[in-house]
């Protein structure tokens, strides 16, 4: 059987042949597209899962820590927490003021400690050791609001689920600022590499 090819009017091929050049690099950029929005999502989801604050429920402490820094809300917070679950109250760094504003003393009330280094990571490494010491089984953190996610996470490099995390807000802020939520995204990503709690 003899087969026909048609022919255009100048002789071509009435149907050219496709440029697939052309067709490869498309699929090449919608690739690309298609990996850029996963990664975004993938991006969000993070953000979302480790900067979004939220709170733990306390689940019967034996020790409640009232983190160091920001205004009296910790504290109020942290004494409030151990006495409903009759926990030892401890109080890093400032905190001892505002909790001794409040009737709390170190000593008398309270296990008081200055963390090394003089941040988040050494009040985790601080409270571990403490733990080790007393035999605490659990412990909750008492914090702001914007910082429980950094909390949570360098706390549970030295304790693991043994950690509980509870954030007071402030009426005279936002419970989620950008300029917080960056600096506290620059925490997490340093306590992840360079400054690991344990």
């Amino acid at each position: 059987m003899r087969r026909c090819r048609l022919r255009g009017s100048e002789g071509g091929p009435l149907y050219p042949a496709a440029d697939t050049s052309t067709e490869n690099g498309a699929d090449v950029v919608g690739l690309g597209l298609l990996l850029v929005v996963l990664l975004a999502v993938c991006a969000v989801v993070t953000f979302a899962r480790f900067m979004i604050p939220t709170d733990d429920d306390p689940r019967d402490p034996d020790a409640v820590v009232v983190l160091g820094g920001a205004g009296d809300e910790r504290a109020r917070l942290g004494i409030e927490l151990a006495e409903r679950y009759g926990a030892q109250l401890v109080l890093s760094s400032n905190a001892r003021l505002f909790a001794a504003a409040q009737g709390s003393r170190c000593e008398l009330d309270a296990i008081c400690f200055d963390p090394v280094p003089e941040n988040t990571v050494g009040e985790a490494r601080n409270v571990a050791a403490l733990a080790e010491e007393f035999g605490w089984r659990h412990v909750t953190v008492a914090t702001s609001d914007f910082h429980t996610s950094r909390s949570r996470f360098l706390f549970r490099q030295c304790l693991g689920d043994r950690v509980t995390v509870v954030g007071a807000s402030r009426d005279d802020r936002p419970r989620i600022a950008p300029r917080l939520l960056l600096r506290e995204a620059a925490g997490v990503i340093a306590g992840a590499t360079v400054e690991r709690a344990c």
